[in-house]
């Protein structure tokens, strides 16, 4: 039987079988209730008002979490109540989710937010004899907390000298089922988290307010592992090698942490204490030292990795010191190597919805993870570019911070963009690329990537060009400034890395029978993806050869992801969704991936 339900003071109208939820009912009618328990009926925060004779009569779960007069002045369980006739029911914003916002950053995607944790101030009033139940329920009523809240282990021996039993405001911090503190006053306003992003280069913290979304700040520090190696090949290796490798990498991760939050912390006048929760992305390497596992099972076939599920456990057993009930939440990994921040990545560009689109997105560092979304398929793979995006082999490389040259253009000679207009100390990633595609577009380097001799070049090449290829003990250089050359070694470098990355975007559009004409948008994540000159990635064959249009930049996609996830519980499911779906390419399995990748060498 189909009975008619009236959303009010929408006046919104649908049927609806006999037997439906009244939850599922509205939900049809475009009016999403909230219901952190997921529709279990143990938090009771699901309630409406309704009328009318048109629901079945109240089960157990109604008649525990709502009292008898609650029950007569038409106040239901919407996730409980079954639907047996018509009914008008009214939705009040206690049980309303908070609107939707623009999240900036990724690609500017609409959010509800929703944090894991919230406050809530409540105005107690002294108990009377008329109410004998906890000071604990005590609370919960008085603040329409849901009915399943449980105090933390932790809380517990604080509860007397908190609840005393006089009238007081005092604030709740609540993590879905969880009550993990209680603070004096009105603290509403002060609730923050943090979004972390373990790379393997550079370690990044980010303040949230769980409020209201907004980054506060953030700050960015070397990952201290580099001083074993800058690839995670090396820290592996160093795990095994070394009696205390892992400790000692575990130690270093925790530590470039530690450093950034207290920076970006002080920085906004944050007290440690008032951070309740913090989501963290990294490779699966990373993720591994981070939390002190053996990352050795990475180094050897078939490259995997000892836990790929999310983590979410007490952020005190990592050393991070915020709140001391504050959680720490690790999104998941793919593969070996495609780890939590690829996750992320994708979160950031929206890779968890289906636009109708093709969609490719390259996170770029010394690794390149690739997400390729066609209809509902998730393709992904991973491919080692090397360190020299980020400034290592490179003779004059250096991070992209002040002093590194990150743009280059030739015309008659050389021009320079240098990050904080200062005198040229090196060279960053993109402005190794750069270089690169100008030499080889001014026919200073041949397709093979051989740097010509000054008497090789003819008259199209200009002399101040010339004067700038100089002898050195290990070949020809290019001098880009005073003190920053580029050498023939770094152009090997640039190749290996522009073919490891280019192969892979190849073999990832095979296995989903595309060409790269197919593509309608190719999305470049990572501090080094951000700045590269579209053009220029072309010119060298890094990417496919595409309208410019189609080539987005989301930045930092990995701490997008992580802010996504902070602030959605549902994004975080969606996470952990695109974790299961994807279907992982090894490369290292594809039978002509050697002869591809050499093919890949040339700039062609």
């Amino acid at each position: 039987m189909n009975c008619q339900v009236t959303l009010l003071p929408e006046k919104r109208q649908g049927s609806a079988l006999a037997g439906t939820a009244l939850r599922e009912a509205l939900a049809r009618l475009d009016m999403e209730v909230l219901a952190p328990c997921g529709g279990e009926g143990t938090c009771g925060k699901c309630r409406v008002q309704v009328d009318g004779p048109g629901l079945e009569s109240p089960g157990p779960a109604e008649r525990a979490l709502l009292s008898a007069e609650q029950l007569r002045e038409g106040i239901r369980l919407s996730c409980q109540a079954r639907i047996c006739g018509s009914v008008q029911a009214t939705v009040p914003a206690a049980s309303r989710p908070a609107p939707m916002r623009i999240l900036p950053g990724g690609v500017d995607r609409k959010i509800r937010i929703e944090p894991a944790v919230c406050k809530q101030a409540i105005h107690l009033q002294p108990q009377t004899l008329c109410e004998p139940y906890a000071r604990l329920e005590h609370l919960r009523r008085s603040g329409n907390l849901r009915a399943d809240l449980r105090a933390v282990t932790e809380l517990l021996p604080q509860l007397p000298q908190l609840l005393d039993g006089t009238e007081a405001e005092i604030t709740a911090v609540i993590r879905e089922d969880q009550l993990l503190a209680l603070e004096p006053g009105n603290t509403s306003e002060r609730c923050f988290g943090l979004a972390l992003d373990l790379g393997t280069t550079t370690v990044v913290a980010a303040l949230i307010d769980l409020n209201t979304g907004r980054q506060l700040g953030y700050a960015s520090t070397v990952n201290q592992q580099a001083s074993e190696g800058h690839d995670v090949i090396a820290r592996i290796n160093t795990t095994i090698e070394e009696a205390d490798g892992l400790q000692k990498l575990q130690a270093a991760a925790r530590a470039s942490l530690d450093r950034a939050i207290t920076q970006v912390l002080a920085r906004e006048q944050v007290d440690p204490q008032e951070v309740y929760e913090a989501t963290l992305v990294g490779n699966t390497t990373m993720v591994h030292l981070y939390l002190g596992i053996s990352p050795a099972s990475l180094g050897h076939l078939p490259y995997v990795g000892m836990v790929a599920d999310a983590v979410d456990m007490p952020a005190s057993q990592l050393d991070l010191h915020l709140h001391p009930s504050a959680r720490i939440y690790i999104l998941p990994a793919i593969a070996g190597f495609v780890g939590a921040d690829t996750v992320a990545a994708a979160l950031a560009a929206s890779f968890d919805e289906d636009d109708g689109r093709i969609r490719i997105i390259a996170d770029i560092g010394t690794n390149c993870e690739l997400v390729l979304r066609r209809d509902e398929r998730l393709l992904v793979t991973s491919t080692p570019a090397g360190p020299a995006f980020e400034g290592a082999r490179i003779a004059c490389g250096m991070y992209a911070g002040p002093g590194a040259i990150e743009a280059v253009h030739l015309d008659g000679d050389v021009h320079c963009k240098v990050i904080g207009r200062q005198e040229p100390r090196g060279l960053c990633g993109s402005g190794l690329v750069d270089a690169g595609a100008e030499l080889l577009a001014n026919g200073i380097i041949d397709e093979t990537g051989r740097l010509l001799e000054p008497e090789e070049l003819g008259e199209q090449v200009s002399e101040a060009l010339k004067r700038r290829l100089v002898p050195r003990e290990d070949g020809l250089s290019f001098v880009l400034a005073e003190s920053v050359a580029l050498t023939q070694r770094d152009i090997r470098e640039l190749q290996l890395a522009k073919a490891s990355i280019r192969t892979a975007v190849d073999l990832l559009l095979e296995k989903a029978e595309l060409a790269a004409a197919d593509i309608d948008e190719f999305v470049l994540a990572g501090g080094f993806g951000n700045y590269i000159d579209k053009a220029n990635a072309m010119r060298l064959g890094l990417i496919p050869e595409l309208p410019p249009k189609k080539i987005r930049f989301i930045g930092n996609g990995a701490l997008v992801g992580a802010r996504l996830a902070l602030l959605s519980r549902t994004l975080r499911q969606r996470g952990v969704q695109i974790a299961q779906r994807a279907e992982h390419l090894q490369l290292a399995g594809t039978p002509d991936f050697q002869d591809r990748f050499t093919e890949a060498l040339l700039f062609t």
